[in-house]
């Protein structure tokens, strides 16, 4: 009967609701057993990825690491009673600051990527928690956590002692560094942190807890690997290293007995990597002599090239200059059968013409520059 398909149909959604309900419950049981897990590794209080000294000009970094699409990203001041805005990035070009940090603070622009917090003219009101977030696609939401404090107290945390310096390293760009520390015997460890300790601030690369999993800085996902089970020492590997990775690495032990322990390591970037060794430049310079040998060869035969074939026409035309030349001797008084003729015909007639004056000598001269030529 239609009254009763429809209560069986009512049913059977029913039953396809509670079976839903259940395996979303089962999901949620799944997914918080996962969390806890995780979260049983936090260490106690808030974590913090760089911690910033405070001055009168103070950049807090703020780097998305990814490849992604970025679709807005913020800046909040942690307060006892929530969270204060300072600045919304909205892409491309949408920029909002709140009033009472419009002229203290601006957004670096420098890429889609990098949008630092750079403050002017701060006071001790700027100490505190800061948190910068981007919003992306796909990978949602990232998020850093900055503490700012005061100077003393920053230098305090990072006092470097020179003398502990255990070694420096040098890499090129894009390859893996090992650094390892060592701890004594007598010190049960707690926990180990890895840090990048900087003029102005330090950045949390890593850090274990009780030999639970590791956890990462915001600035270090899937480029630092630590190991945390209990062992004598600690090894930290960053994987494809740039030039601003170089820097002063501390890594730091703290035990469960009260005792700690300290080791320092400086890694330089080495980016001036020559393109040539100096066989190259050798063997570069020596072509270049032979080839200026070459050239200056090819010219020099060029020029005596022409200078024959310059030669050889004048000698080509010279012989019509000699056959005229020696037909004006032969017609000239100089030449001797000329001479005697004249003197035949001195007698006989007598004129009253007037006389033509040649110059014997340059003639001769000529005629007998020619002949040695030829």
């Amino acid at each position: 009967m239609p009254g009763n398909r429809r209560s069986f149909h009512e049913v059977l959604t029913h039953i396809s609701l509670v079976r839903l309900e259940m395996d979303c419950l089962a999901f949620f049981i799944t997914v918080l057993l996962a969390n806890k897990s995780c979260t049983a590794i936090k260490p106690e209080g808030k974590h913090v990825d760089s911690t910033v000294k405070l001055a009168s000009t103070m950049t807090l970094e703020c780097v998305y690491p990814k490849t992604a699409t970025i679709i807005q990203m913020s800046w909040r001041k942690e307060k006892d009673n929530g969270k204060e805005n300072i600045a919304v990035f909205k892409l491309p070009q949408d920029l909002y600051i709140e009033s009472r940090y419009t002229f203290r603070v601006h957004v670096g622009n420098e890429t889609t990527n990098n949008k630092s917090l750079i403050f002017n003219n701060t006071t001790e009101e700027d100490i505190g928690f800061y948190l910068c977030s981007f919003q992306t696609f796909p990978h949602g939401t990232w998020e850093k956590r900055i503490q700012v404090v005061r100077s003393d107290e920053f230098n305090s945390r990072v006092f470097l002692d020179p003398h502990g310096m255990e070694g420096s390293l040098v890499a090129k760009p894009g390859e893996k560094v090992t650094m390892t520390h060592w701890h004594g015997p007598d010190i049960v460890v707690n926990r180990v942190i890895w840090e990048r300790v900087q003029i102005d601030h330090v950045d949390l690369i890593s850090q274990c807890l009780n030999s639970a999993m590791a956890i990462h800085g915001s600035d270090y996902p899937k480029r630092a690997e630590i190991h945390c089970a209990i062992q004598a020492n600690s090894t930290l590997v960053l994987w494809n290293v740039t030039v601003s990775d170089s820097g002063i690495y501390r890594c730091h032990f703290i035990g469960e007995n009260g005792k700690n322990a300290t080791g320092w390591t400086k890694l330089t970037i080495n980016s001036n990597v020559p393109l040539i060794s100096v066989k190259y430049i050798v063997l570069i310079a020596g072509a270049a002599i032979i080839l200026l040998v070459v050239i200056s060869a090819i010219v020099v035969t060029i020029l005596q090239h022409r200078k024959k074939e310059k030669k050889r026409k004048k000698m080509k035309a010279f012989p019509t200059v000699q056959t005229q030349l020696s037909h004006n001797y032969e017609e000239s008084e100089c030449h001797p059968k000329r001479k005697a003729r004249r003197g035949q015909n001195v007698a006989v007639s007598e004129t009253t013409e007037t006389p033509v004056y040649v110059n014997c000598k340059n003639i001769r001269s000529i005629l007998h520059r020619s002949d040695k030529q030829m």
